[in-house]
């Protein structure tokens, strides 16, 4: 079995599981799909938030994507 993995960072004003949400959505968007690879698994490697006035503007993850 060949594994690829994509790595890449998500981003939402709501929460880290919308920010986790889009980078999936966002990954499955690019060409290697259209080789009908299938995301098998998800990692998230790491959370950081946006700051602007002293309050949270942006959820942020970074996210490992592994496709099968």
């Amino acid at each position: 079995m060949v594994v690829k993995i994509i790595e890449t960072i998500g981003s939402s004003p709501e929460s880290w599981e919308a920010a986790i949400k889009n980078a999936v959505d966002e990954a499955s968007e690019l060409p290697i799909f259209k080789s009908k690879s299938n995301i098998t698994q998800v990692n998230v490697k790491s959370f950081d938030v946006g700051v602007e006035d002293n309050q949270i503007s942006v959820f942020k993850c970074r996210v490992e994507i592994l496709l099968e």
